[in-house]
C-alpha cells in the first residue's frame, strides 16, 4: 500500500491537477492488446535513442508508472503514457498497469496536451502545435493556456509564433538544429525565403543568436547571410564535415537541445546548451539513460 500511495503522489506531481491522479486511485492491469493509441497525441515524433533507453529500462525494471486511459467501445484509449505502451508492445509485454479515467474525447485531447507539455518531452514545434490546439479547439486564451500548463503568457505567445515560420525552418527547430532564440530572430525577417536561407546558414556555420540578431537588424535588403549587411564582421566559422554535422544532428535529437561539435585533427570539444535548471536536469537524465546504470 505504501508503494501505491507513493506512486500516486508521484503521478499527481507529474501531471498536475489537470488529470487529478490521487493516491487512492485504483491501479488495474489490462491486456496491452485492449489498449489503443490516441490519434490526438501531440507528440508526432518519438526519438529513437530515447525509445531505446525506455525499452531497456522497462526490460530491466518493468513498467513502474501506470499509463492513464479512458474506456471506449473497443477497449481503452491512451490519455497519457503512449511511449510506455509502445515500448511494452515492442518487448512483448502482455499486461500493463493502468488508471482508468472516464472523460469525453475533447477532454482526452486536452489532458494529453497538458500532460505532454508539463512533462517537457515535446520539442518547441510540438509545444507550439499543442498550444495552438488548446487555443483553437478549446477557445482558450494565452493567459488561460499559461495558467493551465504553468508557464508565463509571454512564453506561450513566443512559442505560438514559431508556427509562423516556414516548414523548413520549423523542421530545424524541431530537431534542435537551431534554437528558440535563433527562431525568434528569424521571425523578424518576415520574408520566408530569407528565413529559410538564414536558418540554413545557422545550421551550417553554427551562428550564435547574437550574430543572427546582428544580421537581421541591418537586413532590409538582405540577400546573402554570408555577408553582414551593416558591415559587421562575423567570426569565421570552422567548416564542418558531413559526418560531424550528422553526429551533431543525432545528439540534438537524443538530448533535445542544441549540440555543437568542434573538431580538428582528432581533438576538439562537444558543447550542449541549456536554458534552465529544468532543461539541464532533463539533459543529464537522458545522458544517464543513454550510458546505462553505473556500477
Amino acid at each position: 500500500m505504501a508503494n501505491k500511495e507513493k506512486l500516486g503522489r508521484g503521478l499527481e506531481s507529474l501531471l498536475g491537477e489537470a488529470i487529478g491522479v490521487e493516491s487512492s486511485e485504483k491501479i488495474l492491469r489490462i491486456n496491452v492488446a485492449d489498449i489503443q493509441p490516441n490519434e490526438a497525441q501531440p507528440r508526432k515524433k518519438f526519438s529513437e535513442p530515447q525509445m531505446e533507453s525506455l525499452v531497456n529500462s522497462i526490460r530491466e525494471h518493468g513498467v513502474l508508472q501506470p499509463i492513464i486511459v479512458r474506456p471506449t467501445s473497443k477497449g481503452y484509449k491512451i490519455i497519457a503514457g503512449e511511449r510506455r505502451w509502445r515500448a511494452s508492445k515492442q518487448l512483448g509485454i502482455k499486461e500493463l498497469p493502468v488508471i482508468v479515467k472516464s472523460v469525453d474525447s475533447l477532454k482526452t485531447i486536452e489532458l494529453a496536451l497538458v500532460e505532454n507539455i508539463q512533462r517537457e518531452d515535446l520539442n518547441p514545434i510540438e509545444k507550439a502545435t499543442a498550444f495552438s490546439e488548446l487555443k483553437d479547439n478549446f477557445s482558450l486564451t494565452q493567459e488561460q493556456i499559461a495558467k493551465k500548463v504553468g508557464q508565463d503568457r509571454s512564453t506561450i505567445a513566443n512559442t505560438l509564433r514559431l508556427l509562423d515560420l516556414p516548414e523548413e525552418v520549423q523542421d530545424f527547430v524541431s530537431r534542435g538544429t537551431i534554437s528558440m532564440g535563433h527562431a525568434r530572430s528569424l521571425l523578424s525577417l518576415k520574408d520566408p525565403k530569407k528565413q529559410i536561407t538564414l536558418s540554413e546558414r545557422i545550421a551550417k556555420d553554427d551562428l550564435s543568436v547574437r550574430e543572427v540578431e546582428q544580421i537581421v537588424s541591418g537586413s532590409k535588403a538582405f540577400a546573402d547571410p554570408a555577408k553582414s549587411p551593416m558591415g559587421i564582421k562575423l567570426t569565421p566559422k570552422l567548416i564542418k564535415s558531413p559526418q560531424i554535422l550528422d553526429l551533431e544532428d543525432g545528439l540534438r535529437r537524443a538530448v533535445g537541445t542544441k549540440v555543437s561539435i568542434m573538431e580538428r585533427n582528432g581533438k576538439g570539444k562537444i558543447t550542449i546548451e541549456f536554458s534552465s535548471n529544468a532543461q539541464f536536469e532533463s539533459i543529464v537524465a537522458k545522458l544517464n539513460a543513454m550510458t546505462g546504470p553505473h556500477t
